[in-house]
């Protein structure tokens, strides 16, 4: 009697653990609106750090190999070091930059209000600086700088007002960009109907002017 009563008792402890397996087989987890942007935000953060380090791969391997020439040719060891400092002094911000490349000076509207505009529209944000900045960036400028200030990949640019604060030194209109750089590339990231300065320009009137120049000067970053 007690060895089916064990018996039966297993069976019901059976069924109940299936019943639980699957009663979670069939749970959905449900997120809210702001939790998924956060977990988009990380993911896309994540690949972010993921092409950064893919790409400081690839520097290491060139410059493995150009180790590895160096013993087949007359270049010693530490001239190439030395070249190897002064590439990273200069892609760092810490070393003088000139050659050719654009000034792109920019200064809030000064065009009457309209009636589906508010008085933010005609001025210019560290946002748009910012974007402006990336186009640069992403038109294969080798250095940059805003007022004169260098910048750098930790560089913060924040508005207040009139002004924007850049590496924490505070500077007030026009804001000039200078950028050393292919000119003709430069010219197109910053001219072409479809950029971000054109936009600022035709929509809100801010005012913007480009120029190309055959020797542009960027200076080394001074603080510590």
């Amino acid at each position: 009697m007690k060895l089916k009563m064990v018996i039966l008792g297993a069976f019901i402890v059976g069924i109940l653990i299936s019943t639980y397996f699957k009663t979670l087989g069939n749970t959905k987890a449900y997120i809210t609106l702001d939790e998924k942007k956060r977990i988009d935000l990380n993911i896309e953060l994540n690949k972010k750090e993921i092409e950064q380090l893919k790409e400081k791969v690839k520097e290491y391997k060139l410059t493995l190999k150009e180790y590895e020439k160096n013993f087949n040719s007359d270049e010693s060891v530490e001239e190439l070091m030395v070249k190897e400092l002064d590439y990273l002094k200069s892609s760092g911000g810490f070393s003088k930059v000139e050659g050719p490349g654009i000034v792109v000076t920019i200064k809030d509207s000064d065009k009457e209000l309209e009636i589906t505009q508010t008085p933010n529209d005609l001025i210019v944000h560290d946002i748009d600086i910012l974007r402006v900045v990336n186009d640069l960036k992403k038109a294969g400028s080798s250095a940059i700088s805003i007022n004169g200030e260098r910048l750098l990949s930790t560089s913060k640019i924040k508005c207040s007002g009139a002004t924007i604060t850049v590496n924490e030194t505070t500077y007030g209109q026009p804001f000039i960009i200078k950028a050393v750089g292919n000119v003709e590339t430069l010219m197109a990231a910053m001219i072409s109907p479809q950029s971000y300065t054109n936009l600022l320009k035709d929509v809100y009137g801010i005012y913007i002017d480009v120029e190309s120049k055959n020797k542009v000067i960027i200076n080394p970053y001074e603080k510590n």
